[in-house]
């Protein structure tokens, strides 16, 4: 029985031939299926565009690849002809077959557990071992640094070979690579491959019916691919029903096998996937759609030497792309995107050029940042809660008392002892206005919102005035209506950041 390995590469062939015959787990896979995806295999990967495609993930010394094998080669003899072909099938069972055979090696595949294949993979490995034309990023055949005893190669079991086989049909193609999306979910690791592997058939197919010889890539840039895919994932679980049981960890391999090979890892942690999770619920949706709508590069801008560039699908989500620096941007990443101050250094295709936190207050959604701070800056609830409270106390007190002059000033000031000055102010002017019954804040709250400890100021103090801003902005929609002066203009904003 197949189960989950841990490995991104073999795990994603598994997920890659589960979603070929159509079934929801490893655990169910099938000779039949095994059978299924190597016929496809044996039939694409020798033609265009996946021949020369591939190499990216096998290099040019893969089976199906290499010239000497190739039958169509011009200028061949009948003889010659067959004698190509034979060898070309020869490599094919080796690499797509073996699991029909019972299994008689004495080492162990490294990966599944199960009994390494049998027969040799290259002239140069001992039977049963995977080299760089088996394994994107393994070394050559030839080489034994970094291997046990210093025999090269790793013992694989026949059904990971046939996996490693069909993984780059579940990987994007981004640019000069490839893309492998891995989670710590099975299931959402096949949902990921299964997205992937849809658009290459269709793409393999079109491409083979025009007869072009190159596969087409991603309209989209890497980070804004995986996002949106793993969005579109969710969306149809949550109309699926679909119960998942634990915010899953994601992680993302951009790779490339050939001649100048290389390797990116992008990681999508806990709290990032289960802000994700809860900002497609209802309560959030709404918002959130609208904000990531804002996020998309504006096509049909004008090139680089004034010409107009024809409109085309956009290849960045700001917002997207965004997400990969958190949580250690998350005061940029407030900023920009839940209190929309503009960054007028972006180009003119850059939509964060234009926000707008008096045009777009609309946006300034409280319980969004609410949800933000718990899962992404994981607060506590009681911190949370004295945010809130002081946002509040501030909304009425700049209503009935401080009123623009200190709307603004609260808004722009990025001076520490500046800021700390207008707080205290505010407080004495809020204590009198409440006749001695109320103030803004007490010690504790503070202490808890603004200081580490109690002499020390936090380093992210604007973050945790933005927080509190973005809830006054809120309580205040219909006084800001009346008032948007009170809110400065963008260049005024800008220039103080």
């Amino acid at each position: 029985m197949i189960t989950y390995t841990g490995h991104p590469f073999v795990d994603t062939g598994f997920a890659v031939i589960t979603a070929f015959v159509r079934k929801r787990r490893f655990a169910d896979l099938t000779d039949d299926d095994f059978q299924q995806i190597a016929d496809y295999i044996e039939a694409n990967y020798v033609r265009q565009p996946l021949r020369s495609f591939l190499t990216v993930a096998f290099t040019s010394n893969a089976w199906f690849a290499q010239s000497a094998f190739n039958p169509d080669r011009p200028d061949l003899s009948p003889e010659k002809q067959a004698e190509a072909r034979e060898k070309r099938k020869y490599w094919a069972d080796r690499h797509l077959r073996q699991w029909q055979q019972s299994a008689a090696a004495l080492e162990t595949c490294l990966f599944t557990g199960l009994p390494a294949a049998g027969l040799e993979l290259s002239q140069k490995l001992q039977p049963g071992r995977v080299g760089r034309a088996q394994m994107p990023l393994l070394q050559g055949d030839d080489a034994i640094n970094f291997f046990i005893n210093g025999d090269p190669g790793l013992p694989m079991a026949a059904e990971a070979i046939l996996a490693l086989q069909a993984m780059p049909l579940g990987c994007a193609k981004v640019g000069g690579g490839l893309l492998a999306v891995h989670c710590d979910d099975e299931a959402l690791t096949i949902a990921f491959a299964t997205r992937f592997l849809q658009r290459n058939l269709n793409d393999v197919a079109k491409a083979q019916a025009a007869g072009e010889e190159k596969l087409p890539g991603s309209l989209r840039s890497l980070k804004t691919l995986l996002v949106e895919t793993l969005t579109e994932i969710l969306i149809r679980q949550i109309q699926e029903e679909e119960r998942r049981a634990r915010r899953p960890t994601i992680t993302a391999y951009y790779f490339n096998n050939g001649q100048s090979p290389f390797l990116e890892i992008y990681h999508l942690p806990l709290q990032i996937t289960g802000f994700l999770l809860a900002v497609h619920t209802p309560a959030y949706r709404a918002i959130w759609n609208e904000l990531v709508q804002r996020g998309w590069q504006r096509t049909g801008m004008p090139g680089k030497r004034g010409k107009a560039v024809d409109p085309a699908e956009p290849r960045f989500n700001y917002l997207y792309e965004d997400l990969f620096t958190l949580p250690a941007q998350a005061a940029r990443f407030v900023r920009t995107y839940f209190l929309r101050i503009p960054d007028l250094r972006r180009s003119a295709d850059d939509p964060r050029r234009e926000y707008s936190p008096r045009r777009e207050a609309d946006l300034v959604s409280w319980p969004l940042v609410e949800l933000f701070a718990q899962e992404v800056l994981l607060m506590t609830d009681d911190r949370v809660t004295k945010l809130k409270e002081l946002g509040d106390k501030l909304a009425d007190y700049t209503r009935y008392q401080g009123g623009k002059r200190f709307f603004r000033q609260f808004f722009v000031e990025q001076r520490s002892d500046n800021f700390l000055s207008l707080l205290n102010k505010a407080n004495i002017d809020y204590t009198r206005y409440k006749r001695g019954q109320e103030t803004l804040f007490d010690l504790d709250s503070f202490l808890t919102i603004f200081m580490e400890g109690d002499e020390v100021l936090r380093k992210d103090w604007r973050l945790m005035r933005d927080l509190v801003l973005i809830r006054m902005v809120e309580q205040l929609r219909d006084w800001i209506a009346g008032n948007p002066d009170a809110i400065p203009a963008e260049e005024e904003v800008a220039s103080n950041e």
